[in-house]
């Protein structure tokens, strides 16, 4: 391993002053993403800048060799307008594998109307909606090319095949937010439900294992034929995004037929495959995290992997606010949650005392779930995310009021409000 020096501190504000200056346009701010934001960079490691700029939509990219203890320095600069540097943190991340992100990020410099919108510990990207119909169309491609001899175009359409595959299959996977994109790989490799001999095909597909063209095609087909059963009870989800015909044909096996028809060549019997293992039961509901090298705003308490009840959670919430709280025996506290400037109520959820320490500390709106007995960020995986701005502590010590600016829908549902199904009230109404 080289231990060569990776830049320091200083290094990081000398490069946000130099950007500052440079810019023909008003900088908003400058975030520091990838490795070293993880603090997982070598002496190798780019550095990954995000410079947020005001005014209409702009993008570009810019790289550089900065010279640092003697060393060249790869600086690789996106320079986006805010507005749509926001809206692209509410789309799936194109290098994810279809997974939802979580990725570390560190604050180098901010206007200070901006700070508390970008001021953020990690960037959160949704996942990718299940693409089933461009899988079966990739496998046509596939089909094609094969039949074309066409070696090249094969391999092409396989590994954009391999890539598609994981955002079908995490229908029926435990829920994994990755942080990087190699951390993107091994999960989209490692899926616990997946078809037999999954991952040596998703390996030859994304041709990193040799094969003829014929054993990609064969790859990529069992992908394909082993994806079917596994997803086949989520083919209502599947019907929001291809329609309601592509989930009738998931259902009633007109899939499965035409699948078995691109494996015919010239009309003949359908080719050799590899008959698919049996159907592992789905696992959708319970939830795995990728950590990250930091304390991790997401899944279990990093000194605490196999979640406790009530009080038994580690915590390091100030001993001063812990005292005054007046817990459920699980150890939980309402927290009403409303728009910071508007009022509006906007839905309610519970914490302990490590998700409200998470939420005075990050700024970021951190609740438990009950039913999945984990801690949660709002936004991590939807892309609404809630920014807030203060937090008060009820009477009598068993609820709290957290102001924040909504990014969004707040209710799962995509309404605004949790709180929109108006109740008739017959009483008289007092003068």
């Amino acid at each position: 391993m080289d231990h060569a020096p990776s830049p320091d501190s200083g290094f990081f504000d000398d490069w946000a002053a130099r950007l500052r200056a440079s810019a023909d346009r008003p900088v908003v701010g400058i975030l520091l993403r990838g490795s070293h934001a993880r603090r997982a960079a070598t002496a190798h490691s780019d550095v990954d800048v995000d410079v947020l700029l005001g005014g209409a939509p702009y993008a570009a990219r810019r790289a550089y060799l900065a010279e640092h203890s003697g060393r060249l320095t790869h600086v690789s600069v996106a320079a986006r307008d805010i507005r749509s540097w926001v809206t692209r943190l509410g789309e799936p991340a194109d290098w994810a594998f279809g997974l939802p992100v979580t990725a570390p990020t560190r604050l180098l410099w901010a206007d200070p109307y901006w700070r508390h919108r970008i001021d953020l510990p990690v960037l959160c990207q949704p996942a990718d909606e299940p693409r089933l119909e461009e899988l079966i169309a990739t496998l046509g491609k596939v089909a094609a090319a094969r039949d074309d001899e066409d070696p090249l175009g094969a391999r092409l359409a396989a590994a954009d095949l391999a890539r598609l595959c994981p955002s079908v299959l995490r229908l029926a996977n435990p829920s994994v937010r990755v942080v990087s994109r190699r951390s993107a790989f091994a999960a989209a490799l490692d899926l616990p439900v997946a078809p037999a001999g999954y991952r040596e095909d998703m390996l030859r597909c994304l041709g990193l294992r040799p094969g003829s063209t014929g054993q990609v095609w064969a790859a990529a087909a069992r992908l394909v034929t082993g994806t079917l059963p596994l997803i086949r009870p989520y083919a209502a989800e599947v019907g929001q995004v291809a329609g309601p015909d592509l989930a009738d044909a998931l259902l009633d096996g007109r899939l499965d037929r035409y699948v078995a028809q691109l494996g015919r060549t010239g009309g003949g019997a359908p080719s050799a495959s590899r008959e698919p293992a049996g159907v592992p039961a789905p696992r959708a509901g319970q939830w795995v995290t990728v950590p990250v090298p930091d304390a991790p705003v997401t899944g279990a308490h990093p000194d605490q992997p196999e979640p406790l009840g009530g009080s038994q959670r580690p915590s390091r919430l100030d001993p001063a606010i812990a005292g005054r709280l007046r817990r459920t025996p699980d150890g939980l506290v309402a927290a009403v949650v409303r728009q910071h400037d508007s009022g509006e109520v906007l839905m309610m959820a519970w914490m302990d005392d490590e998700a409200l320490h998470r939420t005075l500390t990050t700024g970021r709106a951190t609740y438990w779930s009950r039913s999945r007995r984990e801690y949660w960020v709002k936004g991590a995986t939807s892309g609404h995310h809630q920014y807030v701005r203060s937090v008060a502590l009820d009477c009598d010590g068993d609820a709290v009021l957290v102001s924040v600016d909504q990014v969004g829908a707040a209710c799962h549902t995509g309404q605004r409000t949790c709180f929109s199904t108006e109740l008739p009230v017959t009483g008289e109404v007092a003068s």
